[in-house]
């Protein structure tokens, strides 16, 4: 990916566009600290960064971390040098709040609780209103049927006591009219299904209640920033790329990225990154990577210690070299990349 071409000594107060991201630079680490920002980024551009947020006092709480999302220096940059994203400083040691903002806080956050309280309480009020009406109407309904047994049993005791006088036919016909009518009226009474489906509560639902309310990201109060927002790199408060080895890691993190392939740390396997064809969640990596500045040297030992390493981990070792055509520390000039992936074959 080309970068826009960027005047070194341009002033860090650029206009930032509308729809740049902003990351807060903590002790020069950028962070995010909305989610919805945290899922721009991965779906959007690729970038999922580290998760560092933890509960104190969890027992997993190192398994399953959450917001602030920590992005690594290569990523930062290449977001700020994409015009994707600006930074703005924060203070590493903010000022504790005064007295009047914490109770200010605190009379929010009750008055919040007693609203949702309240809303709770009067759903419950019209529920039990509602169950009574059913209740009663219920009632209504069983005391029709009640009624109706009561009178089918006194016309088979009639019908009884009028067999022993005979005209036994004429008896049934007046039996099956009467059980018929007293049959139509039970069948008339509203059932308490019916007079239910009339009465639909939508307003009753919990997303009536408002159980969330809003929290905005990180920081809360603009005291907390140190100044204006930084659009170009580097800058004071955040020193990179400045050596050849960081305009390589940066070169190098912006064309993997330009292939479509997702770049995460790779310390952890002997590597400078872990290198993903696609989304982490999905796929493991295929690559553990080394990073070769302009003519730096390898020693055959360490061919050797990246094949089998890569073979141990189950991964390919890729030698990523960079090069500016520039042998100065201070000049620079067209930056290339090119790979070269090792593998240890017929081993184990």
């Amino acid at each position: 990916m080309t970068f826009p071409p960027e005047n070194p000594g341009e002033s860090s107060q650029t206009a930032v566009k509308h729809d740049s991201i902003p990351l807060y630079l903590v002790n020069g680490v950028a962070t995010v600290w909305d989610a919805q920002i945290a899922a721009t980024l991965h779906c959007n551009h690729a970038i999922s960064g580290l998760r560092a947020g933890t509960l104190p006092g969890v027992s997993q709480q190192n398994a399953f971390l959450g917001l602030p999302l920590t992005l690594m220096q290569e990523e930062t940059a290449f977001l700020v040098k994409a015009r994707i994203a600006h930074l703005i400083p924060v203070h590493p040691q903010p000022t504790l709040p005064l007295s009047m903002d914490i109770e200010e806080h605190t009379r929010a956050r009750i008055e919040r609780l007693k609203a949702v309280e309240e809303a709770m309480r009067e759903v419950e009020e019209v529920r039990a209103e509602m169950g009574k009406e059913r209740f009663d109407s219920g009632g209504e309904f069983a005391k029709a049927k009640r009624e109706l047994r009561a009178r089918i049993k006194s016309e088979k005791a009639r019908e009884n006591e009028d067999r022993v006088d005979g005209s036994l036919f004429g008896k049934e016909e007046e039996r099956s009219h009467s059980i018929s009518t007293s049959a139509s009226m039970g069948l008339s009474t509203p059932s308490p299904q019916s007079s239910e489906r009339t009465k639909t509560p939508s307003a009753l639902g919990p997303a009536a209640i408002g159980h969330f309310h809003e929290v905005r990201s990180h920081p809360h109060f603009p005291s907390l920033t140190l100044g204006s927002p930084i659009t170009s790199l580097p800058h004071p408060l955040f020193p990179f790329p400045c050596s050849p080895r960081d305009r390589a890691l940066t070169d190098t993190f912006a064309k993997l990225h330009s292939l479509n392939l997702r770049v995460g740390l790779g310390p952890r396997f002997g590597g400078e990154y872990l290198i993903y064809p696609g989304d982490y969640l999905r796929y493991h990596a295929h690559f553990t990577s080394q990073i070769l500045v302009r003519d730096e040297c390898i020693r055959p030992g360490e061919i050797v210690a990246w094949g089998r390493l890569g073979t141990g981990t189950k991964k390919a070792g890729l030698i990523c070299c960079w090069d500016d055509g520039v042998r100065s520390e201070i000049e620079e000039g067209e930056a290339e990349v090119s790979f070269y992936s090792l593998e240890w074959a017929n081993f184990g």
